[in-house]
């Protein structure tokens, strides 16, 4: 019985598996309602780039990545907040968006610029560094 044992044991394989760690720097945000998009965007103090999106849109899809990518690029000085337009559609009317995908550029709770349809990733970081540029006051 022992050698039984012992032979179960000999062929038992072990596996090990390493796994990494990586801590993102950048705050993605789900909308839920209005009240949320009040506090998380227009509330913000960190500038925020608005995905409008729909479950169904295959370009909006291939956005995300692209987006995150350049969000995460900041450090944490820029946020994203996810707008799915069937469950906020009041929001989506509010501003103006017809199509999808739709980014909207917010800062200080303004709209700094929109971008309709799918981009290629140098398209994105122009019209994302725009949230970078110092605030122009107009006296």
């Amino acid at each position: 019985m022992f050698l039984n044992v012992a032979k179960n044991i000999s062929l038992t394989k072990i596996i090990s598996r390493t796994f990494s760690i990586t801590t993102t720097r950048h705050k993605i945000i789900k909308i839920q309602d209005q009240d949320d998009f009040n506090t998380q965007v227009l509330k913000s103090k960190e500038p925020v780039v608005i995905d409008f999106f729909a479950t169904w849109c295959g370009p909006c899809k291939m956005l995300l990545p692209r987006i995150e990518k350049i969000i995460e690029e900041h450090n944490g000085t820029i946020h994203l907040a996810k707008v799915d337009i069937d469950d906020n559609a009041e929001i989506a009317m509010e501003y103006g968006v017809s199509v999808v995908p739709e980014l909207v550029l917010m800062k200080d709770g303004k709209v700094q610029g929109k971008m309709i349809g799918l981009q290629d990733e140098d398209k994105l970081k122009h019209f994302v560094s725009k949230l970078t540029e110092p605030s122009i006051e107009k006296k």
